[in-house]
């Protein structure tokens, strides 16, 4: 009777999550709650520099650029990337200033084979919206990203939230690649952790 009830709640409410505020407040430094369908695992910052921060697990690797991912490499099979920014991208600058843009970027697909694929990527604000991070909830901006890419007849819209008074992007949740389902990544610090 348990086991039929404990199937119920996991078919209906997923996973009860693995990343604690308690495990987290024990870290030295800032982690990435990363969820891919019903797993979760969490990244380590290993270095960051200029708004581009390099996040490692025990054998994934994430490198993001104010939240937005630049390189991904050992999720789920296919999803290996790399998107690197342009020089007017406006992940690069301060995402409060945004106004109508339109940017093309490359992007590979090594696992697929695939290399130099044009992504057309343009943004719009969204409402600011109230996230839940580590059962405290913030109150962001949404950031809307519409992209496409017609050689793979792809479309997708990913979704950051930032923080209004500093622009840094907090959580997120992005379409890395056709044929997976959406990544939800979260920034996630220690209590009293200063940079």
């Amino acid at each position: 009777m348990t086991d039929s009830y404990e199937s119920i709640k996991l078919a209906v409410s997923g996973p009860e999550p693995l990343v604690t505020a308690e495990y987290v407040n024990t870290l030295d430094r800032p982690g990435l709650v990363v969820q891919l369908v019903q797993s979760e695992a969490l990244l380590i910052r290993a270095a960051e520099s200029q708004g581009t921060a390099e996040w490692h697990g025990l054998e994934q690797m994430l490198v993001t650029q104010n939240g937005r991912v630049i390189q991904a490499a050992g999720l789920p099979d296919g999803s290996d990337v790399l998107a690197p920014m342009m020089a007017a991208d406006p992940f690069r600058g301060d995402l409060r200033t945004i106004g109508q843009v339109e940017v093309v970027r490359t992007v590979d697909y090594p696992d697929r084979f695939l290399t130099g694929i044009p992504q057309i990527a343009s943004y719009e604000l969204g409402p600011e919206e109230a996230i839940q991070v580590m059962g405290r909830e913030i109150q962001l901006q949404r950031l809307d990203e519409n992209i496409s890419m017609p050689a793979l007849d792809f479309t997708a819209t990913n979704y950051y939230w930032f923080d209004p008074a500093t622009g840094k992007v907090i959580a997120s949740v992005q379409h890395v690649a056709p044929g997976l389902p959406p990544m939800r990544l979260t920034e996630v610090r220690p209590a009293g952790f200063q940079e």
